[in-house]
């Protein structure tokens, strides 16, 4: 008998095509949103963080006569342990702040296990209190003058947490920190011991005089609508000049300007974390005249580090930022904050400031016109 032939079923290549075409289109449609939806929960965690952030600074505060924590504060406590133990020993102090300007430490202390180098203490607030959406981004170099002007600085040198990091996420703006010129002879401490020169504050720099204030000192109180001012947000500093752009990380215990730990905030066009391409159009259609020239907006992607397209975009202009910032304000609440919100002016400077040179920021506001 002849045997009959049975056709198997089975997919011809055609079909096979047809199917392999149609998930690669699923996949291209579900891709982003994906990337979206982890973005969106990488940027909530960032906000509780920040969160947790406000609830300590307002711990620090209530215990400390309002005042807010940094350069002429609890910093000044480093400037005098230096003094009195010398600068070695007085820097593996685990309850002192990394730096002057290191508002974060004095606000985790009794909440946090700190190391006995300041080098573990600053890996610590790095490491462990690293925005979500910042992993992976990684310090090129440490800073050297700063470096060089540390007596601990073979710590670092010998850190791996340290030498393997990230910088810090979060910045607080420095005119909160600064006090007024009127208040640059006020002696925060007589001074002892073989330094017996006193201690004055860091005060509003003529260096930074775009927006000039006299007697604002760093208290909850002066800063104005707390419900308006940000204490601290989402910012990436130190990028240096071109033409290699390199991210480092300044580990000085008593900078000059800033420290690793605050920013000239995102109003002016020049600053190194917010700032932008000189001649780039603002927000109200003027060309910004400030210029960083280790900035020139290359920090712009990592500030605005939010949103669905921000890590495969590089703006170096407030137009073509698509990314936002979570920010803390003084009352508590974190909001989050497009380029266009987030360059108010009066979110970044206390009430009452002056603004010397409107044609500088991302908004152009009247000469001499009074902060809110």
């Amino acid at each position: 008998m002849r045997r009959s032939c049975i056709r198997t079923a089975g997919f011809t290549l055609i079909e096979l095509l047809v199917v392999v075409a149609i998930i690669a289109l699923l996949i291209s449609i579900l891709l982003p949103s994906l990337t979206c939806a982890r973005e969106s929960a990488r940027a909530a965690k960032c906000g509780v963080l920040l969160r947790s952030f406000g609830l300590g600074l307002h711990a620090y505060m209530n215990g400390n006569k309002d005042y807010i924590p940094g350069v002429n504060t609890s910093g000044l406590a480093v400037e005098l342990a230096q003094r009195e133990s010398g600068a070695a020993a007085a820097l593996r102090d685990s309850r002192l702040p990394t730096q002057t300007y290191d508002w974060m430490m004095p606000i985790l202390l009794g909440e946090t296990e700190f190391g006995s180098t300041r080098a573990k203490r600053m890996a610590t607030l790095i490491n462990d209190f690293q925005c979500p959406s910042q992993v992976g981004l990684k310090v090129d170099e440490l800073y050297g003058p700063g470096l060089t002007a540390s007596a601990d600085r073979q710590d670092f040198t010998q850190e791996p947490a340290i030498l393997e990091a990230a910088p810090l996420s979060y910045l607080m703006p420095i005119h909160f920190q600064w006090w007024g010129q009127e208040l640059r002879n006020f002696v925060l401490h007589p001074g002892s011991g073989g330094r017996p020169e006193p201690i004055m504050p860091q005060v509003s720099s003529t260096g930074f005089a775009v927006v000039h204030f006299e007697r604002y000192k760093s208290q909850l109180s002066q800063v104005g609508r707390a419900a308006e001012k940000i204490a601290v947000a989402d910012g990436t500093r130190f990028v240096d000049a071109p033409p290699d752009y390199i991210l480092d990380f300044d580990v000085d215990p008593s900078p000059n300007f800033f420290g690793s730990f605050c920013s000239n905030g995102g109003w002016w066009g020049g600053s190194q974390a917010y700032g932008v391409r000189r001649n780039s159009i603002n927000w109200d259609g003027d060309p910004v005249q400030a210029q960083n020239p280790a900035a020139l907006g290359k920090a712009l992607r990592w500030s605005y580090r939010h949103g669905c397209n921000t890590r495969n975009t590089e703006p170096d202009d407030a137009q073509g930022n698509r990314g936002s910032i979570n920010a803390l304000f003084f009352d508590g609440h974190v909001g989050r904050l497009n380029d266009r919100q987030s360059r108010r002016i009066d979110y970044w400077y206390p009430q009452g400031a002056r603004v010397n040179a409107p044609n500088e920021g991302l908004t152009t506001p009247e000469q001499g016109y009074i902060i809110q």
